[in-house]
């Protein structure tokens, strides 16, 4: 009988290590079952926040176009385009790595936003304002993509792990272990029959 290609031999000591094998494999279970668990509960979370923040950047961006519409109407496209181009290049941001339970997810850092003072019309600075705080919406929601992505994926991994030591590997371990002792008891007890008989052999011989 062999379990996980382990190569089994029915002796005491090598019981005594396979139950040491055991304990740490379920203690390892239990921590991996821990992680499991508080994954799906972060995953849950991020899934409703995302829903939530997804809702509030699209009826913000619905908003800021349909106002955008009447400037764009009352201030002519050229000066639009002569104000969009007093911007370009000067947005810079950075992708640091955090950890979430053990796992690296990218957070993305503001380095250097649009500036805005004194470059634009009191109407035209409104609009800018929003849309940079539009971009930093948006930058939230690729950040909560992100991480439901990373998390769900570790989530699989960390669940099909799980399930192998619940149904698979620590069961076989289990059997393979009350297999070896009932072997080591049925070897005892055949070393005591044997003894027995020898004994009485031997007391035999000597009332002779």
């Amino acid at each position: 009988m062999s379990v996980t290609g382990m190569r089994v031999i029915p002796t005491k000591g090598f019981l005594l290590d396979l139950k040491r094998r055991v304990k740490i494999i379920k203690e390892g279970y239990r921590l991996l079952s821990m992680k499991r668990d508080e994954l799906t509960a972060k995953l849950t979370a991020f899934l409703e926040q995302l829903k939530a923040t997804r809702k509030e950047v699209m009826e913000r961006a619905e908003m800021i176009v349909m106002r955008f519409r009447g400037t764009f109407a009352a201030v002519g496209s050229e000066r639009i385009q002569s104000y969009a181009s007093l911007s370009r290049g000067i947005f810079e941001a950075n992708v640091l790595p955090i950890s979430i339970m053990g796992i690296i997810i990218p957070m993305v850092k503001i380095l250097k936003e649009i500036d805005i003072k004194d470059k634009f019309g009191p109407i035209i600075r409104e609009h800018v304002y929003e849309l940079r705080e539009l971009l930093q919406d948006l930058i939230k929601v690729s950040e909560l993509e992100m991480k439901i992505e990373i998390i769900a994926s570790d989530l699989e991994r960390t669940n099909r792990i799980v399930n192998a030591l619940e149904k698979i590997i620590i069961p076989e371990m289990e059997a393979l272990a009350k297999y070896i002792e009932e072997r080591i008891e049925e070897d005892d007890l055949e070393d005591f029959i044997r003894i027995k008989l020898i004994r009485n052999i031997i007391v035999k011989r000597r009332g002779e």
